[in-house]
């Protein structure tokens, strides 16, 4: 009696932790940060982007950043330090949710012949459902040109 009553018991804790949902690489995919207007003045760029949650999780506390690559030769890029963060984010996205952000970018003090100017790319950190590492997420990619 008591070994039926531990495999009957056994056998649900299985199922029951089988019906979890967790989180994967193909629900990062579902993510998307699309450019909707760029402005260009004398000495500053203005982004406004949408960000699309088509994932099934919410997105806890996320930072989207833009930044232009470093030119190192006339067809060789790397990564820039200077990232200046959107402005209009929300700490909870909801799946399904979009939201708008806008990022200013200065060039004042900036040697912009440095900088891939026509290829402005963004980082999006943030959480998928729940704050640990297990969860903590990033995308990125050109804002322009995709």
């Amino acid at each position: 009696m008591k070994v039926k009553f531990i495999s009957i018991f056994l056998l649900m804790v299985v199922l029951l932790t089988g019906c979890v949902k967790d989180t994967n690489l193909n629900d990062t995919k579902k993510i998307k940060v699309v450019l909707i207007k760029n402005k260009k003045e004398k000495e500053v760029n203005i982004y406004t982007m949408k960000l699309i949650n088509g994932s099934d999780f919410v997105i806890k506390q996320n930072n989207v950043n833009v930044s232009f690559p470093i030119k190192i030769t006339q067809n060789a890029y790397k990564g820039n330090e200077y990232k200046v963060e959107a402005i209009g984010n929300k700490l909870d996205i909801q799946p399904g949710e979009d939201i708008i952000l806008n990022v200013i970018m200065p060039f004042e003090g900036i040697d912009k012949s440095l900088l891939a100017l026509d290829h402005p790319s963004y980082q999006l950190k943030g959480y998928l459902g729940k704050l640990d590492n297990k969860h903590l997420f990033s995308v990125g990619g050109d804002l322009i040109n995709k």
